[in-house]
């Protein structure tokens, strides 16, 4: 029993370097604008493995098809009714029109790199089960530890049901910024499991000001909703890119949601600006403000190189993945200083 209880905190730091990964891989699936590269979902063209030749989604005489399978004929996605052996004409009472969406394109990057992306969300799945079953031996003496991984269970479910609403959508609403908003939750929970059962706790006689905990909470508050600022920008340069593929004018087509995004900036600068101020100047958590402030400067130049560079593709998943170290680190520092107030 206590050897599993030994290596709870450990799945909780693995868990968490896993939703890195997931954040990462998705980051990379908007970038390279994958995000249909599977138009079905759990499988991916009706497959368990992905196609990587066109012919396999392609009708001709003398394939085999499997119920459920998909073809794209006449720019239409089609799908297996029943197990079938094409002859050698086509005939269309074996098939039926999927009717989520009309999205008929086989791009075979995009499927292995949306594939890839699916594929990192269940590998996270098995430690993230494995860490809520050892969370059951804290019953006597931490049931936050089941309460919170329980949690994180459920969020990873939630996740899993709205990535297949965005797949279902073609990528269409707010279905996306509801998917990083999950995301970022799930971060939020595991570092707070980390906080309740890492083994070199803080010195509890350091004393905060209210004020320096209030400021660091609205840090984590207005990084969150930078993120969902940003992911609406994205998503119109989504539209726009589908029509135009001149990156030098996409930024000039952006509504007020770039300014609104780009200008918040300012007080994000300010708020960490002031919390640098204070921790320096009365020795709180200084490595950690430190750390934040870096990754705020680094963001900072990487929304520039997006704005003025014609938004690279390259920039556009490392911006992202930056912004979820912030979050983790502000999320972190809060935890820190909670409770630790001085009046």
């Amino acid at each position: 029993m206590s050897r599993l209880k030994y290596w709870f905190p450990k799945l909780v730091i693995l868990n968490l370097i896993l939703v890195f990964v997931v954040i990462a891989a998705g980051a990379i699936v908007r970038a390279t604008g994958s995000g249909m590269g599977c138009p079905d979902w759990p499988t991916c063209f009706g497959k368990l493995i992905p196609p990587t030749h066109v012919d396999q989604v392609t009708w001709f005489p003398g394939q085999t098809f499997k119920a459920g399978e998909m073809i794209i004929k006449d720019e239409q996605l089609l799908v297996a009714l029943d197990k079938i052996k094409t002859e050698t004409t086509f005939n269309a009472e074996n098939w039926k029109v999927y009717e989520k969406h009309d999205y008929a394109i086989f791009n075979p990057f995009h499927t292995w790199v949306e594939f890839i992306n699916r594929l990192a969300t269940i590998v996270l799945g098995f430690p993230v089960m494995l860490m809520f079953g050892i969370s059951f031996l804290f019953w006597s003496e931490q049931k936050k530890n089941i309460t919170l991984s329980a949690l994180v269970v459920f969020l990873i479910g939630f996740q899993a049901w709205l990535g297949k609403i965005v797949v279902d959508r073609n990528l269409q609403g707010t279905t996306i910024t509801y998917h990083m908003i999950g995301v970022f939750a799930i971060l939020a929970v595991l570092i707070w499991l980390w906080h309740l059962n890492k083994k070199n706790a803080i010195d509890t006689n350091i004393n905060i000001s209210p004020l320096f905990k209030n400021i660091v909470l609205g840090s984590v508050f207005l990084t969150l909703v930078m993120v969902v600022l940003g992911t609406q920008v994205r998503e119109e340069i989504d539209l726009i890119a589908k029509t135009n593929a001149d990156r030098s004018l996409w930024i000039e087509q952006l509504s007020n949601m770039f300014i609104i995004h780009r200008s918040t900036t300012w007080l994000v600068v300010l708020l960490n600006g002031w919390i640098l101020f204070k921790s320096f100047k009365n020795n709180w958590f200084k490595s950690k403000v430190g750390r934040i402030t870096f990754l705020i400067i680094l963001e900072i130049a990487l929304g520039i190189i997006l704005s003025y560079l014609n938004v690279p593709v390259v920039s556009q998943p490392i911006h992202l993945f930056v912004a979820a170290l912030i979050f983790a680190f502000q999320f972190d520092l809060f935890l820190s200083v909670r409770g630790r107030v001085s009046m």
